[in-house]
């Protein structure tokens, strides 16, 4: 994966015509910058994530023992004498009761672990649409800045090919004129 530092110190070779130094720089520093924070929220999520699935599996270990716990009371009751049998079936209302209420607690915590797990998700991919909107981005900029350079070398071109031409026309302009030998390169750089 790479790194803000890798980012900032990327250097880019120069052509002529080239980006203009400090704007790279200067958006490499954002990226970097960017990125430095995402990797940090990233990091702080994956810890919240480590804790909350500690503490459901915890809650899943309680709940395991009330279970345990109730079918025990069960088989304890069946064992019990008709004498006990209001005791024993006062003592198993009185743990249902318990476990309804603890398991109604891990039940809202559960519900409440989920909710955050949806919520980190989403922060997920809306970090990553907006990553894949400023990769957009940039591929467009540098889509316009690449037809800006076709567009130029065309221009020079047609410069170039004008300036070529202007010599011969002048040549045959001075003939027209009477001219009996041709233009001289100080005469065609100074037009007379």
């Amino acid at each position: 994966m790479i790194t803000p530092m890798e980012i900032q110190n990327h250097e880019f070779r120069f052509k002529w015509r080239g980006y203009e130094k400090e704007a790279v720089r200067h958006f490499l520093y954002a990226i970097a910058e960017d990125f430095e924070n995402l990797i940090e929220q990233n990091h702080k999520m994956a810890q919240e994530l480590a804790i909350l699935r500690e503490r459901v599996k915890d809650m899943e270990s309680r709940d395991k023992v009330l279970k345990d716990t109730l079918v025990t009371a069960q088989q304890v009751k069946t064992d019990i004498h008709e004498n006990a049998e209001k005791e024993a079936e006062l003592i198993i209302k009185e743990a249902q009761l318990k476990a309804d209420h603890v398991y109604d607690e891990v039940k809202q915590q559960l519900d409440h672990v989920r909710k955050q797990l949806r919520d980190i998700k989403r922060v997920r991919d809306d970090m990553l649409a907006e990553s894949e909107m400023m990769v957009s981005r940039f591929s467009h900029f540098v889509e316009a800045e690449r037809q800006v350079a076709v567009e130029a070398d065309k221009l020079h071109g047609m410069i170039l090919h004008r300036k070529q031409k202007q010599p011969v026309k002048q040549a045959a302009d001075a003939k027209r004129k009477g001219r009996q030998k041709p233009l001289t390169i100080k005469e065609i750089k100074t037009g007379s």
